[in-house]
C-alpha cells in the first residue's frame, strides 16, 4: 500500500553536494519531510523523497548552503507528464476504461445450484427462450418475473432464488423430487384405473386406493383393468348411489414370460491396430476448421477429442480445439471355437438379462439354449420374469342405476 501512495504522489531520487549535511538533514526533520533509502556515495549523500516535500527542500537547502541534484524522476506524475503528448494512448485509456464499463452493465455469467431432477442445461434452455441470456443487459433483467416463470415452467420446483451479484445471474432451486407426480388435467373428474401393461398372471397385488378387481394368481391380458379408480357409495339396502372418483393406487406385480432369440455368425473380421498411432492437431471457429491432418484413410479408425471454449462457467464460444488420433488397422479373418461362442453368447445373454434387471424386471426362470454349428451361434428360450406392470389410463365413470318411476295400480 505504501508503494502504492508513492507511487500515485510521485517521488524522486537527490544527490546532496554540502560542506554541513548534517545540518540539512536536522532542518528536513525539522519541518517533517521524510527521507528515505539514505546512503552515502562518493563523498555526498544520495535520498528519495516525495514530489510534494521536494517543493519545501530550498529553505533547508539555502540556510544549510547545500546544493541538490535531481537523479530520477519516478510516479505517475513523471509518467503522465512524460506521454501528455501521446494522444492516442490517452484514447486508448479512455476507450479501456469505457469499455470496462460496458461490459459489467451486462450478464455474462448465469449460474443454477440446487438442481437435481432438472438440467442445468434445460434450465438454460429455458431462461434462453424467455430472453435471459448470457450478455443481457442487467437492467433488462427483473429477478421476480424471471423466478416465477421457472416455478411455472418446472412443477417439480417448489422454490427459486433469482439475483444479480455484479456480472452473474444466480440462480437457486428447490426441488420436490420425492414428492412429484404428474399433473392429470385431462383425467375426468379424477378417476383413473390401474391396466396391466402385458399379458401373465398377477403374482401380487397390494393396493392403497381404488377397487382391486383380481386377485394373486389370476391371468390379466395387457388392457385389462387390474385396479378401479371409481369407489361405489352404497345405501343402507346396499344400492349404489354413487361412484366416488380417486387416482387408483397400487403395487400390482406381473409374472409373465419373455422370450429371447440372439444369433451371430462364427466366422467374423478383427482389426489388428498398428502400435505407432499418428495424432495430429485441430483449431475450429465457428464454421472455421483448421485440421493438420492427413487425408482421411480407409484402414484407419480416428479418434477425435475436443474441448469447448468457456467464457465462463456456463458461457461456450464458438471455439473448439482438440487431437484427431489415427488408429491404422489391417483385418483379418478369424473363426470363433466352440467354446469362445458359447462364451460369448453367454456374455451378450447375461448383458440382456443385466439391463432387465436395471429397469426393475425380476429374472425367475431361465430356459434359454445355445446351439452352436459350423456356421453360427444361436440362443433361443424364454425368460419367466418378474416386475411392476402397472400403468395409470383414464377411468370411464358410471352412472348409478336409478329408477325412472313405476306405474301404481290398486
Amino acid at each position: 500500500m505504501e508503494k502504492l501512495l508513492k507511487f500515485l504522489g510521485g517521488w524522486v531520487r537527490l544527490r546532496l553536494f554540502s560542506r554541513e549535511p548534517e545540518r540539512f538533514l536536522n532542518l528536513c526533520a525539522g519541518k517533517k519531510i521524510l527521507l528515505w533509502d539514505l546512503r552515502r556515495r562518493d563523498g555526498c549523500y544520495e535520498f528519495s523523497l516525495s514530489l510534494k516535500d521536494f517543493f519545501r527542500l530550498r529553505p533547508a537547502a539555502r540556510k544549510s548552503g547545500s546544493r541538490i541534484r535531481i537523479l530520477d524522476r519516478r510516479g505517475m506524475p513523471f509518467f503522465f507528464r512524460k506521454c501528455r503528448r501521446r494522444k492516442a494512448f490517452f484514447a486508448g485509456v479512455f476507450l479501456c476504461f469505457l469499455l470496462m464499463y460496458l461490459l459489467s452493465c451486462r450478464i455474462w455469467n448465469i449460474h443454477v445450484e440446487g438442481n437435481y431432477a432438472n438440467s442445468t442445461g434445460d434450465i438454460l434452455s429455458f431462461l434462453d427462450s424467455i430472453g435471459v441470456s448470457h450478455g443481457i443487459r442487467r437492467s433488462r433483467i427483473d429477478c421476480a418475473e424471471t423466478a416465477s416463470a421457472v416455478r411455472e415452467a418446472f412443477p417439480n420446483v417448489t422454490w427459486v432464488s433469482v439475483r444479480i451479484r455484479g456480472t452473474r445471474l444466480l440462480v437457486d432451486i428447490k426441488e420436490n423430487v420425492d414428492g412429484y407426480r404428474e399433473s392429470r388435467e385431462d383425467s375426468p373428474e379424477g378417476a383413473w384405473d390401474l391396466a396391466a401393461e402385458k399379458s401373465g398372471v398377477v403374482d401380487s397385488i397390494i393396493t392403497r386406493q381404488g377397487v382391486p378387481l383380481v386377485g394373486a394368481g389370476e391371468s390379466c391380458e395387457a388392457g385389462d383393468i387390474l385396479v378401479s379408480g371409481q369407489i361405489p357409495i352404497k345405501s343402507d339396502s346396499g344400492e349404489i348411489l354413487r361412484w366416488e372418483p380417486v387416482e387408483a393406487d397400487a403395487d400390482v406385480m406381473l409374472r409373465w414370460t419373455l422370450y429371447y432369440y440372439q444369433e451371430f455368425p462364427r466366422n467374423y473380421t478383427s482389426r489388428v491396430y498398428e502400435e505407432k498411432p499418428e495424432t495430429s492437431l485441430f483449431l475450429e471457429i465457428g464454421g472455421w476448421r483448421l485440421d493438420l491432418s492427413p487425408d482421411p484413410r480407409t484402414d484407419c479408425d480416428y479418434l477425435s477429442e475436443e474441448h469447448q471454449v468457456f467464457l465462463t462457467e456456463n458461457f461456450a464460444l464458438p471455439i473448439r480445439y482438440g487431437t484427431v488420433t489415427a488408429l491404422p488397422f489391417t483385418e483379418v479373418k478369424r473363426t470363433y471355437s466352440e467354446e469362445e461362442a458359447g462364451d460369448l453368447a453367454e456374455e451378450k445373454l447375461a448383458e440382456y438379462m443385466e439391463s432387465l434387471e436395471k429397469s426393475g424386471v425380476e429374472i425367475l426362470e431361465n430356459h434359454v439354449k445355445i446351439e452352436i454349428s459350423d456356421a453360427e451361434c444361436r440362443s433361443s428360450g424364454s425368460l419367466t420374469v418378474r416386475s411392476l406392470a402397472a400403468e395409470k389410463v383414464p377411468s370411464v365413470m358410471e352412472e348409478p342405476e336409478t329408477d325412472t318411476g313405476k306405474e301404481v295400480t290398486e
